[in-house]
């Protein structure tokens, strides 16, 4: 089966790469002189992966909220969580039954804001006290919209996390955590980082390959 890239984007990179995107599209990054030959080839190279990824797009599609949000289901810290349609003004969560009430002319947006302000108290806390335990130190916590990655930390050690974090069940979201103070101390991903990271999350290659297998949940909200 000859598989056909979707798009191929050049720029003045020197590997070529390849991306199955939410919707299942193949997108491959080449060099800007890389032949058409040479990438059909890698292509090729690839396409059991390719074949997988793009399956796994097509279930987790359905994932997804549509524009009626009643009834729709997602993880909350890796619990199943229910949007239900009701008369309020407010957005209320139950957390004994995990529902979260949403007002019938509220939308994904009203979610997607209270989401942000769960996540900054609870990766707040969980920072806090992971730095005391590592001996850490960092700025502040912030919030983002990010797609591309759980977690980053600035040069003056501001740490910042998606609030699309939150889905994750919770000791995953503490290894990420963990995963960007080791980055207080260093600026790499060194023999010496992932030294500190194991001392505080000896499992943390099984913490890392859940990201890496729910990569879709990014794009929920």
């Amino acid at each position: 089966m000859k598989i056909i890239p979707d798009k191929i984007i050049r720029s003045k990179r020197k590997t070529l790469s390849i991306t199955v995107d939410t919707s299942g599209k193949l997108i491959v990054r080449a060099p800007l002189r890389c032949s058409e030959a040479r990438i059909l080839a890698f292509i090729e190279k690839k396409s059991d992966w390719i074949l997988k990824h793009q399956a796994n797009r097509s279930v987790s599609k359905e994932l997804f909220p549509g524009e009626n949000l009643n009834e729709f289901k997602f993880l909350l810290q890796g619990t199943p969580c229910e949007i239900r349609y009701y008369d309020g003004k407010r957005l209320v969560f139950d957390e004994s039954k995990a529902v979260l009430y949403l007002p019938k002319e509220k939308g994904a947006e009203s979610v997607q804001k209270w989401l942000k302000a769960r996540a900054k108290a609870i990766f707040t806390e969980l920072a806090q006290n992971r730095a005391k335990q590592m001996g850490a130190r960092f700025k502040s916590v912030r919030i983002s919209s990010a797609k591309g990655r759980w977690g980053s930390c600035s040069a003056d050690n501001t740490l910042r996390f998606t609030f699309r974090l939150l889905y994750a069940p919770y000791v995953v979201i503490e290894y990420v955590i963990i995963h960007e103070l080791a980055h207080t101390f260093h600026k790499n991903y060194s023999k010496a980082f992932w030294s500190k990271v194991e001392s505080y999350c000896p499992d943390w290659k099984t913490k890392r390959k859940w990201l890496k297998d729910h990569g879709y949940f990014m794009q929920i909200f």
